[in-house]
């Protein structure tokens, strides 16, 4: 069965296969010979494609970040329905909210400030992990929710721009 991953804000299609004891992922239109060894705590070992790589895993309700190579990935599980239904709204891209909940590390950002996508607006902590939330389109910062040091529940707007055409 297919289903649509999130990682890092762009969607994939994905899907596991096994045949025997040999597994591989599905992504997109490609097929990588793929194992997952779980390790101690939170740590894993996954071979994709013939390379080893350590990473950490922490799970936040239906979002799952992942550290890996000195870098943290969010992935989640996309419902088709619910990501139709709110094609609309995700169109827009105007409210960065926390994808689980924590605490704010820093705010590199003013209100007021231009951004472009990928620029980071907020960086928070939870779990042990750092996430920087970034500019999925071009904007002004309008309101910011929250400043270094305090805590936030999941699906809190921490951020939020009016759209910039020539941000």
């Amino acid at each position: 069965m297919r289903h649509i991953l999130r990682f890092n804000g762009h969607d994939h299609h994905a899907a596991l296969a096994r045949s025997g004891a040999a597994q591989s992922v599905l992504l997109n239109d490609a097929i990588l010979p793929a194992h997952l060894a779980a390790g101690q705590g939170s740590s894993a070992n996954l071979r994709l494609a013939g390379t080893t790589t350590g990473l950490h895993i922490a799970d936040a309700n239906d979002r799952v970040f992942i550290w890996l190579n000195g870098e943290t990935y969010e992935v989640a599980v996309v419902e088709p329905l619910a990501l139709y239904a709110s094609a609309t709204a995700a169109a827009t891209g105007l409210d960065s909210r926390a994808p689980m909940p924590g605490s704010v590390v820093s705010v590199p950002v003013a209100i007021g400030d231009i951004v472009k996508p990928g620029d980071t607006l907020i960086v928070i902590e939870s779990m042990k992990l750092e996430v920087a939330l970034k500019a999925t389109q071009p904007g002004r910062v309008a309101v910011i929710n929250a400043a270094a040091g305090q805590s936030f529940e999941k699906d809190a707007i921490l951020v939020s721009l009016i759209a910039e055409e020539a941000a």
